[in-house]
């Protein structure tokens, strides 16, 4: 029998306010555990939540760009349940009724298709402490992260698989980075994701049984779960057995699916409206100022890349990593460089030193303006592509603007006479590599080369020297 894989993603996106979602203790990661708490999110009795406007705005920026409709009221319930890291015994979180309904995620198939996920909500909520468990057999609590601002995007269930449904979590992840409402570091718990994942025969229309898989925080933990988890429930009815719904957690370094405990309906967290909590009014003004205050998003801006300025769609990608990759890049188109150029350092140089440095694009040193200087002596022939590239090493080892590195190098020289003398000189002094090329050896001739240079401290202009001392070779 061939069977299908259907996948629903429930996505809890951390929102990049400064301050928590019911409290002015601030919303940051890598603190001491239990540093960053107060009486309002470890739930001391008689403290009381206050909502952060920030965290609505972010909220209304997410639901404009996934094309959801905003509800004009909304209100926050109770979610109650009892684990160690949920100090209030209950979250703050929106049932009945949420801040946005439909909307979708767009994302691309394994085929290079386009298609579009369906979500059924995104409601606003907080997040819950941290539970760490030791080696030694104990476990501790951290509650800093305890009323963080969260978004929970919710989707329909579709046949998809496992990698189209890391697809799409990459690209929602993407689109909220872009407009500034998560950080979207799933290495640091701002982005996880509750897979969902049910298999029926081709041919039918009706929904298996639907097992779910916690807290995926990468791209292949979610691929992987998919896969694995769709295929232990294909081996499962194939020998006549039943799928129980349940949650279950995933072992990435055994890659399996372990029995966590059965899986809660809504009834079973005893929803109620949150008292404490007014009811979010949601104007046209509101929505309307965070539709204005919206950078291009990605799609608009791979046009551009593509069709007006002419990039490769492969060298188009890196550049709409992140919108801070984007304006570094037209920061070089301003400063004078051609697209292809500004492609060719942005990719080759810049992003290379941030890898080596892991640091993002608003980290970096070097301005584009200081670089356009560097890539335009080497594109008039002033100086090599190896020198452009020392400079800019060098500006950011020793914390120097590259200009000045620039000025103190000197140019490239091409006078012919100055050109001779120095290979003159080096064939002189290495008469077994000039042989060994006569006779039909190539390969010493990158030694030559690289002797030329070295005599000239770098300065002899690398083609003209080369062809200058393939003739005198020759010649000889």
């Amino acid at each position: 029998m061939s069977w299908q894989t259907v996948v629903g993603l429930e996505i809890h996106a951390q929102m990049a306010t400064r301050s928590k979602m019911f409290c002015s203790c601030r919303r940051e990661t890598g603190l001491d555990p239990n540093h960053n708490i107060c009486p309002v999110c470890t739930g001391w009795p008689g403290a009381l939540p206050v909502i952060n406007e920030a965290a609505v705005r972010c909220a209304i920026r997410a639901a404009i760009c996934l094309d959801c409709t905003i509800q004009r009221e909304s209100r926050f319930d109770r979610k109650n349940y009892f684990y160690p890291d949920l100090p209030k015994g209950y979250q703050i979180s929106q049932f009945y009724r949420p801040y946005a309904l439909g909307g979708a995620i767009s994302f691309e198939r394994e085929d290079a298709t386009a298609d579009r996920l369906p979500l059924v909500r995104i409601h606003m909520e907080e997040d819950a402490g941290k539970s760490i468990h030791a080696s030694d057999g104990t476990s501790r609590i951290d509650l800093n992260r305890c009323s963080s601002p969260l978004l929970e995007i919710v989707t329909e269930p579709l046949g998809m698989s496992g990698i189209e449904a890391a697809s799409c979590v990459r690209s929602l992840r993407h689109l909220l980075r872009w407009v500034g409402v998560s950080d979207g570091d799933m290495e640091k718990g701002n982005l996880r994701c509750d897979v969902n994942v049910s298999v029926r025969p081709d041919a039918s229309a009706e929904l298996g049984t639907r097992t779910e898989l916690k807290n995926l925080n990468s791209f292949v933990s979610i691929q992987r779960s998919v896969e694995v988890e769709s295929k232990r429930q294909i081996e499962v009815l194939e020998k006549g057995g039943t799928i129980r719904q349940e949650t279950r957690l995933w072992d990435q370094d055994l890659e399996v699916t372990e029995e966590m405990r059965s899986k809660e309906d809504s009834p079973d967290y005893r929803y109620f409206p949150e008292p404490d909590l007014p009811v979010i009014v949601i104007e046209q003004q509101d929505i309307d100022r965070e539709r204005q205050s919206l950078p291009e998003l990605p799609a608009e801006r791979y046009r551009e890349l593509v069709d007006d300025l002419g990039l490769d769609p492969k060298e188009a990608l890196p550049i709409l990593a992140r919108r801070e990759n984007c304006e570094f890049f037209a920061a070089l188109l301003e400063a004078g460089l051609s697209a292809t150029s500004a492609s060719n350092w942005f990719r080759g140089e810049v992003l290379r030193h941030l890898n080596d440095r892991s640091e993002r694009i608003d980290q970096y040193p070097l301005a584009a303006e200081a670089i356009a200087v560097v890539v335009k002596a080497v594109e008039e022939d002033r100086i090599s592509v190896g020198k452009g590239r020392e400079i800019l090493q060098q500006a950011l080892d020793e914390q120097r603007d590259p200009n000045e590195i620039l000025s103190e190098s000197g140019e490239q020289i091409s006078d012919e006479s100055a050109l001779v003398g120095w290979i003159t000189t080096v064939l002189s002094e290495n008469p077994e590599a000039v042989n060994k090329i006569k006779s039909g050896d190539s390969k010493p001739m990158g030694f030559l080369m690289g002797q030329v240079m070295k005599a000239s401290s770098g300065q002899a202009h690398p083609r003209l020297a080369q062809d200058l001392l393939q003739k005198m070779i020759e010649q000889d």
